[in-house]
């Protein structure tokens, strides 16, 4: 009994040490999930904008709500906007089952001039995944407030794969 006494002490220090140890790393930032994307997509009657895309959407997203990636998205030549509109991912968060990436982006004309009016001028931006997928199934969104107060673009994959994979399991959106 007088040594259980005796290392009370140091059980409770111990103790002390684990537990903060332990909440230091519940505070780690770690990898939640990658977004992999790229291919056509056509804007549909959800989008003021009409046309065909050409996207990418590559991003790793982070535990406190960072994100670290790149967007593109080119209306193609006979599109309602022809342009380039592009950024780095810089955030992310989830709103009833939908992913939406942010950054601060850029647009520029077809032939890689800037855009009257808005030259070098950066843009914020979200794009919203509704849904994960190939042709016909994959679909996202593209907000620019400066532009409208509406999503411009709506956008149905017609080529390539949208797909989420988080650490050590396969992706949303793969083939089976």
């Amino acid at each position: 009994m007088r040594r259980l006494r005796i290392l009370m002490p140091a059980i409770f220090v111990i103790a002390a040490l684990l537990g903060s140890s332990q909440q230091a790393s519940a505070h780690e930032v770690r990898l939640v999930a990658t977004i992999n994307g790229a291919g056509r997509a056509i804007m549909d009657d959800a989008s003021p904008l009409k046309g065909t895309t050409t996207y990418f959407i590559h991003a790793r997203l982070y535990s406190d709500g960072t994100a670290i990636g790149r967007f593109d998205c080119v209306d193609l030549a006979g599109s309602t906007a022809e342009g380039d509109f592009f950024g780095p991912i810089t955030s992310w968060k989830m709103v009833n089952g939908m992913i939406t990436l942010s950054g601060p982006g850029q647009l520029r004309a077809l032939n890689g001039d800037l855009v009257p009016g808005i030259g070098t001028t950066v843009l914020p931006y979200t794009v919203t995944i509704q849904k994960f997928g190939g042709k016909g199934t994959g679909h996202w969104t593209l907000d620019v407030p400066f532009f409208a107060p509406v999503a411009i673009c709506s956008e149905l994959l017609t080529s390539g794969r949208l797909v989420m994979a988080t650490p050590g399991r396969r992706g949303e959106g793969d083939p089976d």
